[in-house]
């Protein structure tokens, strides 16, 4: 009897590690692509403002919904290996990412500047990024994983202290498409790699989590950019000084820049190593112990677009990665269809036969 009761304990103690390892698997998946989506425009409101104006906070929150069922989308054709990855594909992702990289690097300068008077403080904060990145997809993993919370605790410090604004009512279903469209250039390809090894619980739990965590963080957000009647070019950081909490609104942008940084970074530099591995002369730096050099070298190539300016940035082009951010999710989808449909016609010609 005490033999069986042996195994029986740890049977049980092997399905809570199971269930222990798949839980912290989707909360790190969950915050990854979280991570790669909450930038210096959504950080401090300035995103946010552009795509929905005065709209209603919930209106808003349900960007989240779209958001991660763009999430789920592609980390299921990543674990059944239909993301589209031809040559338009990866011209359309490194766009993303060089606009998503330099606007972090302009608004990574203008917060840091706002706050300390400090220029090129930004640079710092880049070359850490490419440390990380260097170190490769695990160490990115971390970095979420202890920022993500970090950042949902700043907004929600700035979110009790302010008085609250519904908002006007009028809700259009295009906007909450558009802006779930924004980041899944980015986040969907950082997933779509994860979903490989994801079974299909772990794919629906992650997109939970995501669900949940950016309901909160853009009901919140909204509600802060609805205080801020100056059209600023930060509403988060301009109703942060206002309440005297530029510090933990520091904490805030600061941390979400480095997040999406190191995740554009990341899939600029892939796409530069994919690159160069099919020339003769430069071959040789798309070799793993060479990584470090094409990170550096993509850094040195955007920094200087920066200089254009956070608002300029942010305007012009966010509304083209969305649109491109759509287009992509969409021929996804469509591969999905088409590969459902298929089975399904195997499945079906098979029972027949059996008949």
């Amino acid at each position: 009897m005490e033999a069986k009761s042996q195994k029986n304990d740890e049977k049980h103690k092997r399905s809570f590690a199971v269930i222990t390892y798949k839980v912290k698997k989707s909360f790190k998946t969950a915050f990854l692509y979280i991570g790669t989506a909450i930038g210096a425009g959504f950080s401090s409101g300035r995103e946010i403002a552009l795509f929905f104006g005065d709209a209603s906070p919930i209106n808003v929150a349900l960007s989240s919904i779209v958001m991660s069922a763009f999430a789920c989308l592609f980390l299921t054709a990543g674990k059944l290996r239909l993301i589209p990855k031809g040559k338009i594909v990866k011209l359309g992702i490194l766009f993303s990412a060089s606009i998503s990289l330099v606007a972090m690097l302009a608004g990574g300068e203008y917060i840091m500047r706002t706050m300390t008077t400090v220029p090129l403080l930004a640079l710092v904060m880049a070359l850490l990024g490419a440390v990380v990145v260097s170190q490769g997809i695990e160490k990115i993993r971390i970095v979420n994983l202890l920022l993500v919370p970090l950042i949902v605790i700043a907004i929600a410090v700035i979110f009790f202290q302010i008085p609250k604004d519904g908002g006007s009512q009028n809700f259009s279903i295009l906007k909450p498409i558009m802006y779930g469209g924004l980041d899944i250039l980015l986040g969907g390809v950082i997933v779509g790699n994860e979903g490989e090894e994801m079974s299909f619980k772990e794919i629906l739990l992650s997109s939970a989590l995501i669900a949940v965590f950016l309901f909160a963080m853009l009901f919140m957000l909204q509600t802060i950019v609805l205080a801020d009647e100056n059209d600023s070019l930060m509403p988060v950081f301009a109703i942060s000084e206002r309440l005297h909490l530029q510090a933990i609104c520091g904490i805030l942008i600061a941390a979400a820049i480095f997040t999406t940084l190191v995740s554009s970074l990341k899939i600029a530099s892939d796409v530069a190593v994919e690159f160069l591995s099919k020339t003769r002369r430069l071959s040789a730096l798309a070799y793993p112990q060479n990584k470090s050099v094409v990170v550096t070298f993509c850094l040195v190539v955007f920094y200087p677009l920066s200089f254009f300016g956070f608002g300029k940035i942010v305007g012009t082009m966010y509304p083209i990665n969305s649109v491109l951010g759509v287009l992509l999710s969409l021929a996804v989808l469509a591969r999905l269809i088409v590969f459902a449909v298929k089975k399904l016609k195997n499945k079906n010609a098979l029972s027949k036969k059996k008949a």
